[in-house]
């Protein structure tokens, strides 16, 4: 009996011994499975209009007596859980070049879009550039992203005239959500071209700026995310939030890039009204008085170009509408940061948001007051060309911030880094992900500041200004370059200005006539000439070391004088 448990355990033994070559045998024969691939990262942009940095931290006085944030969310959801860049400056502080040198990667001088209207601006430049079939939106199209624009997306987007929609959708765009028409800067009365057809009007552009033919109670930020059946919101604000809620809801699978673009705070050309605010935050900031920041009625202009010289002081009204600009602006923000927080509320439902990295940023600033400048962009200052970056996304560290010095002409080569997506036409800006990664890491890296609106340097074809009428700002043809603590302008009228940020980060003391600062004027200056004729990788290369400032400035400044 034993013998035989021996002989048929014996046996069972050969039996697992043979199976077991025979398996290693079929699996060394068999394909390996192939390896997940990594799931490409969604992207959205979300991008504001005519938002200055001092606004994306403004406080306001509500009707209660409470102090409170303009913008919560968008601190909270995508600044606190990501990093900030707190020195991002636009190329060009206008429109369209602005938003063209986002999805090209290019100064305005490389991509030729550098007006809001005309043969090289806004629409019509669009259709005659290259940019058109090459952009980050096609790129991303190519490999297979969901690619959807909602929001404004250059200015003199319309039909043959301004009545009338243009049905036309750029290449690269799976959906289309874009206004197309005429004057797209009135809040209510919208109409718009979806995916290829006319869509609107959305309300009446005839509302009463006080309330009358404006969105009903019910259109809360609640009702983005979960809209009440019969309720209409027709504000532009409101029904951007709610389309970019639906693509994230319907992308499914599908890696998504999402760019959405607010007219929030742009004028709806009723000064001094400014932009229209949501019904829900209409007057919240009633009590309030904008801030006075440094520099604000500037008293001592000397050192300045002359078309500032040549400017008055701003009278009493000047100012009073300056402060109710403002709080139409902070109201207004109010409802961008309500779509904030649906747009990551809905990427949280979907279960996209850990693979997703969140953009926001604006096209340009506006000045409230500095070096006697209201209701004005277009020039090299900080409040019109230094902006608001914020990004969230895998591998980011929340509430980190960095000082490196990047540019709008950054944000698409980021994106292609991110995604895997080419431009083959190339890029002047290059990826900002190591500095996230990385933030105490600083380079030489200097940028470029451009204008090409102004009469006194008029471009071939006739046009004295292409700037197109969005702002009463004197438009000033210059190339500035800002490197290290530095900002260095050249008006093509031959008036330039030089500026030690670090130490007059207001811009109040022009150095460019002080002999003690000649040579760094002149190594700017060296070095602006080179960035002018740059392209590609030469827009990307460092600058020599920049002397530091006169040795008699520093003592001056140890001495507590300007």
């Amino acid at each position: 009996m034993r013998k035989n448990l021996v002989q048929s355990a014996a046996f069972l033994l050969l039996c697992s011994l043979i199976a077991a070559v025979a398996l290693g045998r079929a699996s060394a024969n068999a394909r390996p499975e192939p390896a997940p691939l990594p799931l490409r990262p969604n992207v959205v942009v979300i991008q504001t209009d005519d938002q200055d940095l001092a606004s994306l931290r403004a406080k306001f006085r509500d009707p209660f007596d409470r102090v409170r944030r303009a913008m919560p969310k968008t601190l909270d959801l995508i600044g606190a859980k990501g990093v900030e860049f707190t020195r991002y400056y636009v190329s060009q502080p206008i429109c369209s070049p602005s938003r063209t040198a986002l999805l090209s990667g290019q100064y305005a001088k490389t991509s030729g879009l550098k007006r809001n209207s005309g043969p090289e601006g806004g629409w019509e430049g669009w259709q005659n550039l290259p940019v058109l079939e090459e952009n980050l939106a096609v790129a991303l199209d190519r490999i297979g992203y969901r690619t959807s624009h909602i929001g404004k997306f250059t200015n003199n987007y319309h039909g043959a005239t301004t009545e009338t929609v243009d049905t036309t959708v750029p290449p690269g765009w799976d959906q289309w959500y874009v206004p197309a028409y005429g004057n797209t800067l009135y809040y209510y009365g919208t109409m718009l071209n979806v995916n290829g057809q006319p869509a609107g009007p959305f309300g009446s552009n005839g509302y009463d700026l006080n309330g009358a033919g404006t969105d009903p109670p019910e259109c809360t930020a609640a009702n983005l995310n979960d809209p009440v059946p019969g309720v209409v919101c027709n504000h532009s604000t409101d029904l951007f939030s709610r389309a970019a809620v639906e693509q994230i809801e319907m992308a499914g699978d599908e890696p998504l890039y999402l760019q959405v673009d607010y007219n929030t705070p742009h004028g709806d050309h009723r000064p001094p009204i400014g932009p229209q605010p949501l019904s829900r935050h209409y007057d919240s900031a009633l009590t309030s008085r904008m801030p006075r920041p440094p520099g604000f009625n500037e008293t001592d202009v000397s050192d300045k170009p002359s078309f500032i010289r040549d400017a008055p002081p701003m009278s009493r009204q000047e100012i009073e509408n300056l402060d109710t600009r403002w709080r139409k602006d902070v109201e207004s923000l109010r409802g961008v940061d309500d779509g904030v927080g649906a747009i990551i509320e809905a990427l949280r439902r979907s279960g996209k948001l850990a693979n997703t990295y969140v953009f926001f940023l604006s096209d340009n600033g506006q000045f409230s007051g500095q070096h006697r400048l209201s209701i004005a962009k277009f020039l090299p200052y900080e409040p019109a060309a230094r902006l608001p970056l914020l990004v969230r996304g895998p591998g980011i560290k929340p509430g980190s911030k960095t000082s490196e010095l990047v540019s709008n002409i950054d944000i698409a080569p980021t994106i292609l880094g991110l995604t895997g997506a080419r431009l083959p036409g190339g890029f002047d800006g290059r990826s900002i992900r190591p500095f996230w990664k990385d933030t105490s890491r600083r380079t030489r890296r200097p940028l470029l500041l451009e204008s090409y609106i102004g009469p006194n340097d008029a471009p071939a074809d006739g046009l004295t200004s292409g700037a197109g009428a969005s702002a009463s700002a004197p438009p000033r043809n210059y190339f500035a370059i800002r490197a290290g603590r530095y900002k260095y302008v050249e008006y093509t009228n031959g008036e330039r200005e030089l500026y030690d940020l670090k130490s007059d980060p207001a811009e109040l003391a022009n150095r460019i006539a002080v002999p003690a600062w000649r040579p760094v004027a002149t190594v700017l200056g060296r070095e602006l000439d080179r960035l002018k004729g740059c392209r590609g990788a030469t827009c990307r290369a460092a600058t020599v070391r920049l002397p530091g400032p006169p040795v008699v400035e520093q003592a001056n400044r140890k001495a507590g004088r300007r």
